[in-house]
């Protein structure tokens, strides 16, 4: 039987998580003095194989060194995803079939399908490479204050975490603790923003520099101009709202600068906190919440609509209040069929997201509304930043939560393969011409 691409990738995903599950309820993932809660272990797997990096519990006195070791291949595996495991499966094991493969190149945009296997092994070896300089780096920030052999796991987890825009990290406090050393956080900064432009980008830029390309591919331009765009945006609207709050706290101009920046580097996708959650105002919770629906790019470890996705839809919105019946951009005109699924791709996700905040303030009555319907947007879009509810949270919210990172991580590739493949049954029905009142 043929192995479909969704029913691949879903399986993989379940299977990965479930896996991690029962590896973190095992006596040697956890320290001696916990209680085994099953839910608990669940909602960290997921959370690590999606990349969020919410949690409910402290991961660095929660679990082992060994746990914390199981957290980081989990968050290593969903990192690379679909993309990387599932199609690579496919391709190993010779079960999918001409369609799918078919489906494949014309999501991944190549020519032929041993053209995407060549491409995956590239983005492989580019993906460790990015994790192994940032590991590098990153231990020797912490070997100032820890053991060389805690140094360098620490390098290497927080390395892993940031380029896979997960978000975890063995400390209470996330990142507090360093929210006054520079090179960790823009060596994070860093890995997050790679992570965050998606594999194929990362592997069309690195041929540009060698002179393999003689210029980046159109999609490549797009995601690094929008990638841009929204990181200074995000940082001047995030420092203008923090730096009053900051300012009274008798903080720095330049930690103001190094700290809003960041946060909005990590907020869009990652989930690190360098701010404790009680100073972030709520205008600046709000522009979060924007920046996490609209996550990173399309291919990449982050979560989100992804940026290529509201391009589109921009340049949608544009069209039609012009009255154009074509869709140009940047010197080049839109595929229509594309737009139009773009469309279809963010209302999807615009009622997904809708869905999980109304069902967590129904369940989470008791708790901040505005700090409930954060926590929903940052597992929906597998962000995992926090406002310090997560742990707070029933036991039915932490089921809702769960289903909303899994959903987030998988729901969009799924849907967006099913859009590609043109299988639809169409109707030679035709009805009725009829007019609504709009507006």
């Amino acid at each position: 039987m043929n192995s479909s691409p969704l029913r691949t990738i879903i399986l993989f995903f379940i299977a990965l998580i479930l896996l991690g599950t029962v590896l973190l309820c095992l006596p040697f993932s956890r320290q001696d003095d916990t209680v085994l809660s099953v839910l608990t272990c669940l909602f960290t797997s997921t959370s690590a194989v999606c990349v969020t990096g919410l949690s409910v519990v402290d991961i660095g006195n929660y679990y082992t060194l060994s746990g914390q070791w199981i957290i980081l291949v989990l968050i290593q595996l969903g990192g690379l995803g679909y993309m990387l495991v599932s199609t690579s499966l496919g391709l190993l094991f010779g079960k999918m079939a001409l369609k799918d493969r078919k489906i494949m190149q014309e999501l991944f945009d190549i020519n032929s399908f041993n053209e995407l296997f060549k491409l995956l092994k590239k983005a492989v070896l580019v993906v460790f490479g990015i994790e192994i300089i940032g590991a590098a780096v990153l231990t020797s920030v912490f070997v100032k204050t820890f053991p060389l052999e805690k140094s360098v796991f620490l390098g290497i987890f927080h390395s892993v975490s940031a380029f896979c825009n997960a978000g975890f990290s063995p400390f209470a406090t996330s990142l507090e603790g360093y929210s006054q050393t520079p090179l960790l956080l823009y060596t994070l900064a860093g890995l997050i923003i790679l992570g965050g432009l998606g594999f194929f980008v990362l592997v069309d830029v690195i041929d540009k520099i060698r002179g393999k390309n003689i210029r980046l591919t159109f999609h490549s331009k797009v995601t690094l101009w929008t990638t841009l765009i929204l990181i200074m945006c995000g940082f001047f609207a995030f420092a203008c709202s923090q730096f009053l709050p900051l300012l009274e706290h008798s903080k720095s101009f330049s930690y103001i600068v190094n700290n809003s920046f960041f946060t909005t580097i990590s907020a869009r996708t990652a989930g690190f906190n360098s701010i404790p959650a009680g100073l972030i105002t709520n205008f600046s919770a709000f522009i979060i919440m924007l920046l996490m629906f609209i996550g990173a790019g399309s291919g990449s470890t982050a979560g989100g609509v992804k940026i290529t996705t509201v391009t589109l839809v921009v340049v949608f919105i544009k069209s039609v209040l012009k009255g154009n019946s074509s869709y140009p951009f940047a010197g080049r005109d839109m595929d229509g069929d594309l737009v139009r699924k773009s469309l279809a791709v963010f209302v999807l996700m615009v009622i997904f997201v809708l869905t999980f905040v109304v069902a967590l303030l129904w369940t989470e009555a008791n708790l901040d509304p505005l700090k409930v319907m954060f926590e929903a947007v940052s597992a929906c879009c597998t962000v995992g930043i926090s406002l310090g509810i997560t742990s707070s949270v029933s036991d039915l919210g932490r089921v809702l939560l769960i289903l909303a990172m899994f959903i987030g991580r998988v729901g969009t590739v799924t849907i967006l393969i099913y859009l590609m493949s043109g299988n639809f049954v169409k109707s030679n029905i035709k009805y009725p011409e009829a007019k609504l009142l709009i507006g």
